[in-house]
């Protein structure tokens, strides 16, 4: 087992729309660093894990439940187990986060939209 990682050797997963992320896991969490396109979006979706995420870079607009806000580099969101989420890019600028999901997650799934 490896103690240390890459990000550029780290296999890339495409999401949705054009996003997409590179992916690891450790023994008990996932990790995923998720670049968005400029005007790209993942729709309302959930999951049994809790995410984590930090924005390294951009501005999003992120929604958990019934709550919306304009996220920027340096914010760290919550998104408890199963609740439904999405985040929409609303600039021309790329906007790259990292995801840690908790327990693991298997990412490369589709994802569970909420209808």
């Amino acid at each position: 087992m490896s103690f240390f990682y890459e990000v550029s050797d780290l296999r890339e997963i495409p999401v949705v729309n054009g996003i997409s992320m590179k992916t690891m896991d450790s023994e008990e969490s996932s990790f995923a660093v998720v670049d968005f396109p400029p005007l790209s979006h993942v729709p309302m979706h959930h999951h049994e894990s809790e995410q984590v995420a930090i924005v390294l870079d951009g501005e999003i607009e992120y929604t958990i439940g019934t709550e919306t806000k304009i996220c920027r580099e340096g914010m760290i969101i919550v998104v408890p187990p199963n609740t439904p989420h999405s985040a929409m890019v609303t600039t021309e600028r790329h906007v790259k986060m990292l995801d840690i999901f908790t327990p693991k997650r298997e990412l490369h799934r589709p994802l569970n939209y909420v209808k």
